[in-house]
């Protein structure tokens, strides 16, 4: 006899379907799998053969062979469990074998039968549908995260018994999640709580309303983590469209919150600076999303940037550039986005306080050689870089009540909808993302403007990637004030960012 059944396989953030073939045949007895399968997935013979035991379903002592189709695609997890076990039991004539026609399955078994969460199941759902299965069976852990997608039936299990009886009618099918809200984003604390700062605050408002990198650079106890940790709650609310992006990638990683099947507020991530450059931008030997991909809709916070090493440092050429990073390892490569802000901080000096030579002991020589830790081309990278001193004492403690979160907030989901009206029949969705090649074609730039941006590359002798980067900070800044074009003052605030 001959069986098969459909589950799948993690390719980046997407999945593709695998044909679970099993045959069970007269011969010596043995349990083979084949499929260029990793060590996990080869595993997968004792799991499946003592659970079927524990379920209370006799194995016969036959020659059992499983393929797992494509061949030439390495196929890691454990999420193949229940597809091989349920094959088995259709081979052996268990189950009838139409009864699982146009169904995908996954779900990794436990030695006593129960079928246990896995890692991504909302691109595998997803791919179910593209391909046009009509039903997918997974651990019941995960039915919320499955139900996510539309025009398919879910149907979670909590056992291998409990799947098999779902062919007979048992099973409740999942229901499709509620409406979509999102939530609001998690920030700590609320810009009204930072008294001065004023540049650094509308720099945090320009980098949020256009998706723009941003650097705070300042000594200890001037603001710059308070300010950072609290950029999440002026970011507009997710889309549908982005919260499903951002939670295709925490379900790839296996970091969904228990009991959310969605991941409904911006990711804020700040990694400390003795991780690893695996851990930074994904990968490991069974490649999965890094804190990159991870920040992704949201915010990548990088405090104490020069205490990172020089690699972690220079790996994020790419990702700032194109908005993906690519892990190439031996078995293939994968892609993961990286759409996210880039916000980070560092001190003048070793000791954090030059200028200040009351304070500062650093000699020159240490000085310039703690600034060379960032290159110029990660520099080139960041749209906007502000100093943030510390405040006097008195300012501290002076009364008055700071622009709040929610009002900032109002103006950058302005800003966004514009970006949105001019950029909808474009690939770009933030004025971050415009090329130099388009900037001429989608910007209006006064003369004045114009002559002024001019000036400025002259004057500075900046690259040709800073240049660009001052124009689309300044058409955020056009957009702040809701102005159609760019005009001098536009530009002339873009350029004090940019400190070249």
């Amino acid at each position: 006899m001959f069986c098969s059944i459909y589950s799948f396989s993690l390719s980046g953030i997407d999945a593709m379907l695998v044909k679970v073939e099993v045959d069970v045949s007269n011969g010596l007895p043995c349990f083979d799998m084949v499929g260029y399968l990793a060590g996990e997935v080869r595993e997968a013979r004792e799991r499946v053969r003592v659970a079927l035991r524990n379920s209370g379903f006799a194995i016969p002592a036959k020659r059992i062979t499983v393929n797992l189709s494509p061949a030439d695609e390495r196929k890691g997890g454990t999420a193949y469990d229940l597809a091989i076990a349920m094959g088995i039991l259709c081979d052996m004539g268990d189950l009838p074998a139409e009864l699982t026609e146009g169904y995908g399955m996954l779900g990794e078994l436990g030695l006593d039968g129960s079928v246990r969460a896995v890692p991504g199941v909302l691109p595998c759902v997803i791919a179910a549908k593209e391909a046009g299965l009509s039903a997918v069976l997974l651990p019941e852990a995960n039915a919320s995260e499955g139900a996510l997608v539309r025009g398919i039936r879910i149907y979670g299990v909590k056992t291998l018994q409990e799947a098999f009886m779902h062919f007979a009618g048992t099973a409740a099918e999942i229901e499709e999640s509620a409406a979509w809200e999102p939530a609001e984003s998690k920030s700590n604390g609320d810009f009204s709580d930072i008294h001065g700062q004023f540049l650094a605050k509308r720099a945090a408002e320009i980098a949020a309303a256009g998706m723009h990198n941003l650097l705070l650079c300042g000594p200890p106890g001037s603001g710059k983590t308070m300010l950072a940790e609290r950029i999440p709650g002026i970011l507009p609310k997710l889309s549908l469209e982005e919260s499903l992006a951002i939670t295709k990638v925490y379900s790839v990683a296996g970091l969904l919150p228990e009991g959310e099947g969605m991941i409904r507020s911006r990711p804020f991530r700040a990694p400390h600076h003795t991780v690893t450059m695996t851990a930074l931008t994904g990968g490991g030997r069974t490649p999965k999303p890094g804190e990159l991909s991870l920040a992704s809709g949201g915010v990548l916070f990088l405090d104490e940037l020069p205490e990172f090493p020089r690699g972690s440092i220079e790996v994020l050429r790419q990702p700032l550039e194109e908005r993906k990073i690519i892990v190439s390892r031996l078995t293939g490569s994968v892609a993961y986005p990286a759409a996210f802000m880039l916000v980070a901080a560092m001190n003048p000096c070793p000791c954090g306080y030059y200028p200040d030579r009351n304070k500062c002991r650093c000699s020159e020589e240490q000085i310039h050689r703690y600034e060379n830790k960032i290159s110029r081309p990660i520099l080139d990278r960041i749209d906007l870089r502000v100093n943030v001193p510390c405040l006097p004492p008195g300012d501290l403690a002076g009364a008055g009540t700071a622009e709040s979160s929610s009002e900032i907030q109002r103006r950058v989901e302005r800003a966004r909808t514009l970006q949105e009206e001019r950029y909808k029949s474009t690939p770009y969705r933030y004025n971050s993302e415009v090329p130099g090649k388009a900037i001429r074609d989608l910007f209006s730039i006064g003369a004045e403007a114009e002559a002024e941006g001019n000036q400025y590359a002259i004057r500075t002798q900046c690259t040709a990637r800073g240049y660009h980067r001052m124009w689309r900070v300044a058409r955020t800044i056009a957009d702040l004030s809701d102005s159609a074009d760019i005009t001098l003052d536009h530009v002339a605030e873009a350029v004090t960012y940019r400190m070249d």
